[in-house]
């Protein structure tokens, strides 16, 4: 028996509604989430300072001056770091998955053109367009993390987040 209140002309019912269904499979595990933005973040802030070791053969191989090396690594960053906050507003609008996956995509064909690609010109093109879809990633993370992880685990979750991006900027001239 459930009972019923009466306001104006709407009756309202107090019985709960239907209980939340967990999400079944793989979609919507919170770890699951948290390794897929952290292998995103990591691909991001790796090739920020990965590209340094490389400089000097791609100066050599392209015939490149000393200011298309500049540009190579700094059309990256500050591709990036300008279009952060439109790609964060991208993502509270279309979503943080697609806004997310967008980025994956991107980034990934623009680190193969730039593999392929047989002037500096195209390289520093290439690279811009990776530091732009490289900006689509870092926020929708931040979002994807926030939707996923409950309340008391969230703070955990952006700390090893966090470390993954501090690791990979280490790593970058190691791994180079």
């Amino acid at each position: 028996m459930t009972s019923q209140t009466t306001v104006g002309s709407t009756s309202l019912s107090k019985e709960p509604g239907p209980a939340p269904v967990p999400p079944s499979g793989l979609r919507g595990h919170p770890w699951l989430t948290l390794f897929a933005v952290a292998i995103g973040v990591m691909m991001v802030t790796l090739d920020g300072t990965i590209v340094a070791v490389a400089n000097p053969a791609i100066q050599k191989d392209l015939g490149a001056s000393l200011a298309d090396v500049q540009w190579i690594t700094n059309g990256y960053l500050l591709a990036l770091a300008v279009s952060l906050i439109t790609a964060g507003k991208l993502g509270d609008r279309f979503g943080h998955r697609q806004t997310f996956l967008i980025g994956i995509a991107g980034f990934a064909a623009s680190s193969a053109a730039i593999g392929i690609s047989g002037s500096v010109e195209l390289v520093i093109g290439f690279r811009v367009a990776q530091g732009l879809f490289g900006a689509l990633l870092m926020p929708a993370a931040l979002g994807l993390l926030r939707a996923t992880f409950p309340a008391e685990k969230l703070n955990m979750a952006i700390g090893i987040w966090g470390m993954v991006i501090g690791a990979s900027t280490a790593a970058g001239p190691i791994v180079g």
